[in-house]
């Protein structure tokens, strides 16, 4: 596996390893508990990235099926796609998040996440997004062009796309071990 592709994988699994030591650390309450009425509980940092792998993930995975053009990397972005991989990464600043990414909102600092059913869930995407990472091994990442199932104005290369999804996935869950380590207020911001 190419070097680039590797540390796709590596991000996908330091977030696969990192949420089960917090889902496996915490109970249902701290899972749930929001740090603050604007900010995301655990929880709903998983069932964002859940929700956000259900979208992104067949599409790659059809883009990158057979008959897929071949190449070698290391493959480059243009700038709107490092952009947007630049907008996902750990320690960027929180962007919005669109309608369908969104987790359910409910008021005041508690969500009602499932934690068991959230965290197999993002186990089973991790899965297939590490199996993507090795079929997309030889494809050329900088021709195959995916559009985004959120913008559909966004058609970035696919490899843009495994870059950002796995940085995603760090950012969310590194949100998520914020979220369990600080007690609640009633007035603090949203981070993401």
């Amino acid at each position: 596996m190419s070097p680039q592709l590797q540390s796709y994988v590596d991000a996908f699994s330091e977030s696969r390893r990192r949420l089960h030591a917090l889902a496996g650390g915490v109970g249902d309450d701290a899972f749930n508990r929001k740090p603050s009425a604007k900010a995301w509980s655990a929880g709903e940092c998983v069932v964002h990235l859940n929700r956000t792998a259900a979208a992104y993930l067949p599409a790659l995975e059809a883009a990158l099926g057979a008959g897929a053009p071949r190449g070698e990397g290391p493959f480059r972005w243009g700038w709107v796609a490092r952009r947007f991989v630049e907008a996902v990464r750990p320690g960027s600043r929180p962007v919005p998040t669109f309608g369908g990414m969104r987790p359910p909102r409910p008021a005041g600092l508690r969500s009602d996440v499932d934690r068991a059913r959230a965290v197999a869930q993002f186990d089973a995407d991790a899965a297939r997004w590490l199996a993507l990472c090795e079929r997309a091994d030889g494809v050329d990442l900088g021709r195959v062009r995916v559009r985004s199932p959120f913008v559909p104005l966004l058609k970035l290369p696919a490899g843009a796309f495994l870059e950002a999804m796995g940085l995603h996935a760090l950012r969310h869950v590194g949100q998520a071990e914020r979220a369990v380590e600080r007690p609640p207020s009633v007035g603090g911001g949203a981070d993401s």
